[in-house]
């Protein structure tokens, strides 16, 4: 009874953390989108390491070019603001071996024994929020969140990145047909 409470439990903890690791989106649906065309970078939070924030602007960049805004110096559009921070997470697995015996008599006594081993892992969860912030108005117009395991091989880490970029900007701009 105590393996299937363990499970159940480990089952539970694991679909929290699918839910979490989905990109998020949010915006203003009163906001035409089209009216943007230039962007320019705020300073925001950044990465822990100057490579992945390197990886994480390129990432940007490229989503926000291939959506055909411009970046520039001074007279955007929009201002992109972006917070990326590494935590960690507690990953806990089991694995049981137990064997029987026998029944005894009549089914009194007998023997069984059994382990169960229990890993407790900290994991390293980076998150990056990314927010489009309206520059005549000053107002945010757009965010997305994305988090995930961090790599630690850089050709791993800027696969990842790209990806979770990518997927944040998939339906951007909203309303628009993508």
């Amino acid at each position: 009874m105590r393996t299937v409470k363990v499970a159940l439990a480990l089952v539970a903890l694991s679909l929290v953390t699918v839910v979490v690791a989905k990109p998020r989106v949010d915006y203003d649906n009163s906001v035409d989108f089209s009216q943007y065309t230039t962007y320019a970078w705020q300073e925001g939070t950044p990465a822990p390491s100057d490579l992945v924030q390197e990886r994480l602007e390129r990432a940007v960049n490229g989503q926000l070019a291939a959506k055909h805004l411009k970046m520039t110096e001074s007279g955007a559009d929009l201002y992109v603001v972006m917070h990326a921070s590494v935590g960690s997470e507690t990953q806990i697995t089991s694995s049981s071996f137990g064997y029987g015996g026998y029944g005894g008599w009549r089914g009194w006594g007998g023997w069984g024994g059994g382990t169960t081993t229990v890993n407790v892992n900290e994991i390293p969860v980076g998150t990056v929020v990314i927010d489009l912030v309206d520059a005549e108005e000053n107002k945010l117009v757009w965010r997305g969140i994305a988090s995930g395991t961090v790599k630690s091989k850089p050709e791993k880490s800027e696969k990842q990145i790209n990806k979770k970029v990518g997927k944040l900007f998939a339906k951007f701009p909203p309303g628009a047909e993508n």
